[in-house]
């Protein structure tokens, strides 16, 4: 026994062809929304986030030649990892990753082997361009 199809008519064909269409658009149109309310949370988080980076580097720039050891140490911690003196790796307290390296002109102790003295009087003498690395931990 074969079975057969029914056959359409042309009006019947051309109102699943417009329903077909009108199908498509519908949901062409819901997912261009859905990626529009995907994209603006994002793109505000850009915005924050490209903000809190402004405002990270506005920090570092604040450090410069002439600014005392004291001051830079209110803005910045020290890294972590064995250090002397000068030159001191110091790191955002906002983020660890972000970091500057400092020169400081410091005095010495004549009487006790000419060692070091670390003060927060100290004054910076070269400070570098602000970088990226991992902390380091002691």
């Amino acid at each position: 026994m074969k079975h057969r199809l029914p056959s359409l008519t042309l009006p019947a064909m051309k109102t699943i062809l417009k329903l077909s269409i009108f199908a498509a658009c519908v949901g062409w149109a819901c997912v261009g929304l859905l990626r529009a309310q995907a994209q603006a949370p994002r793109a505000q988080a850009d915005t924050d986030r490209a903000s809190w980076v402004e405002k990270c580097l506005k920090d570092f720039e604040s450090i410069r030649v002439g600014v005392t050891r004291g001051e830079i140490e209110g803005k910045l911690r020290r890294d972590g990892g064995l250090q002397g003196v000068s030159p001191v790796r110091f790191a955002h307290p906002a983020c660890g990753y972000f970091k500057v390296d400092v020169e400081f002109e410091f005095k010495r102790d004549a009487a006790g082997q000419n060692r070091a003295i670390q003060s927060g009087d100290d004054k910076s003498t070269r400070v570098s361009k602000p970088y990226i690395e991992r902390p380091f931990t002691d």
